[in-house]
């Protein structure tokens, strides 16, 4: 009997199913006493057989012979360790520039050390599973569509992958999708932030002489007021209410300059209806009252 053929056969078989998968076979006859035995030694090349390319009959002695599967895990955890710490690190960096051109390199130099030192199939499916999962959440995917599963289907393909070709071919995949999707929404978030900080200070600009309540400005926007909020602290570092103070406080110094203005009329000006309070405001900012100010400055 040619068992080799049977293989192929069998191979055959499995891709008119639409499973590409490698096939091994054990090239003696065996009693039915070797039966148990032989397929717990072909269950243990199981670690083997996931680096041989889908469609491959193979032997189970040309299989070990051509797969040098490394045992020890220890010299090469630094290697993947630094691979792995480098493409998650990638998914907190601010500037989304060429991310994915980043992503591609640092898989292919995962798969390309795999393909010169093969490990057990284990530590590979974990460390995919992990950094795929932290991708997943980075992204915070709101909806769901063809090319971005949920995160158990997901997970599910990563351990369904039946080799080493699949699974690399799954990561690349999901992993370039879901990086652009996390740039994209990046670069989203900054134009949003960017809309939000101009809108805020064309309003504060246009109202503030004016009483300025943040529920009005963000209504102004469209937005909601903690959105507003939360938005603009992220882009410009200080909050909309001291930036507004801020500002106030620009406009008073200009007015100073004008000694035809008395300190009263230059705080209803700029929206202090309370002289005192604005008085109070300005020597904090500047560490001397309005009138000290104007006399330092026009003397």
């Amino acid at each position: 009997m040619d068992y080799r053929e049977s293989a192929e056969r069998i191979c055959a078989r499995l891709e008119q199913l639409g499973l590409h998968a490698a096939v091994v076979f054990y090239p003696e006859k065996l009693s039915v006493e070797q039966l148990y035995g032989t397929v717990r030694y072909l269950e243990g090349l199981q670690e083997f057989l996931f680096y041989v390319p889908g469609g491959t009959v193979i032997s189970s002695e040309e299989l070990k012979q051509e797969i040098p599967l490394t045992e020890g895990e220890e010299e090469n955890r630094e290697i993947y360790g630094r691979i792995l710490r480098e493409m998650k690190e990638l998914l907190h960096i601010q500037c989304p520039e060429k991310k994915a051109d980043k992503l591609e390199t640092y898989l292919l130099e995962y798969w390309d050390q795999l393909n010169k030192e093969p490990r057990k199939c284990f530590y590979v499916l974990e460390e995919m599973s992990f950094f795929l999962s932290e991708l997943y959440d980075a992204c915070a995917a709101r909806k769901k569509d063809a090319d971005f599963p949920g995160k158990a289907e997901l997970r599910n393909d990563i351990y369904r992958a039946v080799n080493a070709e699949a699974l690399r071919k799954l990561c690349l995949e999901f992993g370039l999708t879901g990086i652009r999707r996390l740039s994209d929404r990046k670069q989203e978030e900054n134009r949003r932030g960017e809309y939000v900080v101009s809108s805020v200070k064309q309003f504060v600009e246009a109202h503030y002489g004016d009483s300025i309540c943040l529920e009005e400005l963000a209504a102004d926007i469209g937005l909601s007021p903690n959105y507003v909020r939360s938005l603009f602290k992220e882009s410009e570092g200080i909050t909309i209410n001291d930036w507004i103070v801020e500002f106030r406080m620009g406009k008073a110094c200009e007015l100073l300059r004008d000694r035809r203005l008395k300190v009263k009329e230059i705080s209803r000006m700029v929206g202090y209806e309370n002289s005192s309070y604005f008085c109070s405001v300005f020597a904090r900012r500047f560490g001397a009252s309005p009138n000290e100010y104007r006399g330092e400055i026009l003397g």
